[in-house]
């Protein structure tokens, strides 16, 4: 493949190329819910977020492992009784399914963030994340 090939089909890559899939979905707790129900997810799932969804149905906020940790620093074992809309992050980067992925990398780098939330026509339709992006990559050099 010509560096030219490799240039353009780095470029042209979008978020549905390097999208990991998840036969059960993408997993998340109602707002309100106990922070332990987002621990279950995470730990059950091996998964290092969970959404979580408002209720109109629609994408309130998200709570990362790193969020837990925050959360029982600072409220100890009372934290996994509290509401997850106590911990959740609400200000969440989404993405679409046909933003580029180069994009979507820069934004994860600029932001910290290991994960983002795939949203189309308003619609929840996924998940990426840094490894799905590193994987994807990985197998095209």
């Amino acid at each position: 493949m010509t560096q030219e090939n490799r240039r353009r089909a780095y470029d042209d890559t979008t978020v549905n190329d390097v999208k990991g899939q998840n036969a059960e979905g993408v997993y998340h707790v109602k707002a309100g819910r106990p922070l332990r129900e987002a621990v279950d997810y995470l730990a059950e799932k091996n998964i290092g977020l969970v959404l979580i969804i408002g209720s109109d149905g629609g994408l309130a906020g998200v709570i990362s492992e790193r969020d837990v940790i925050r959360a029982i620093y600072e409220h100890g074992n009372d934290a996994l009784n509290m509401p997850t809309d106590v911990f959740m992050i609400r200000d969440v980067h989404t993405c679409k399914n046909d933003d580029r992925a180069v994009d979507i990398a820069k934004t994860m780098a600029e932001h910290h963030v290991r994960h983002v939330p795939i949203v189309d026509d308003g619609y929840l339709a996924g998940m990426v994340s840094a490894t799905d992006i590193v994987r994807h990559y990985a197998t095209k050099a």
